[in-house]
């Protein structure tokens, strides 16, 4: 048995290359379709050729920079090893300055802002205005504003009857007498009658 195992061994190996060399002669024969269609040019074997000697080149120049970087960085660490170490002590007693994330900046500013705004406004307000006032003779006349933004006017042309004379207790007539109210901002009245 031992002889008839060994032939059908060896019928299987060359059945095997029987199949390899039909394969080897496949290959050929397409391999020499494709230069029949595409021959092989000496230019394009030419520039492949400088193109590989460019990249070697490169390769070289990279190696060289490399070999600079890590001289570079050994020469770093030993004087980072010869310096003595340094306290804690000593970086403590240094001013950094404080680091504040994005949202507290940005919320500062926008209160320095209302703040700002806030004291123009106020210097604002302090600062006397000049408006056109109605005059008791019915005209018109530039005068500084103090106070808000409102006239009060008596709805009279002056005091009448200033030389009525008051009992001791009573309030004056002109009290009684109702007042106007006239914004500058729109153009409303009001009429508002004082508590007798």
């Amino acid at each position: 048995m031992d002889i008839k195992e060994s032939d059908a061994k060896i019928r299987d190996m060359e059945h095997i290359i029987e199949e390899k060399e039909r394969e080897i002669q496949m290959l050929r024969d397409s391999i020499h379709e494709y230069n029949n269609i595409n021959p092989v040019n000496e230019e394009r074997v030419i520039q492949i050729e400088r193109d590989l000697k460019e990249i070697d080149g490169l390769i070289r120049g990279l190696t060289a920079e490399m070999l600079d970087l890590k001289a570079c960085v050994q020469k770093l660490s030993k004087s980072m090893d010869e310096k003595p170490v340094r306290k804690t002590d000593d970086i403590k007693s240094k001013n950094y300055p404080t680091v504040e994330s994005p949202k507290v900046v940005a919320e500062r500013k926008t209160a320095e802002k209302s703040l700002l705004s806030n004291s123009s406004k106020v210097e604002e307000e302090e600062e006397p205005e000049e408006a056109l006032i109605i005059q008791p003779d019915g005209t018109m006349k530039r005068e500084t504003k103090f106070g808000d933004e409102m006239i009060v006017a008596d709805n009279r042309g002056g005091r009448v009857g200033t030389n009525l004379k008051r009992r001791p207790g009573e309030r004056d007539p002109i009290d009684r007498k109702p007042l106007i109210y006239a914004d500058d901002d729109d153009d409303t009245v009001e009429i508002k009658r004082k508590r007798r």
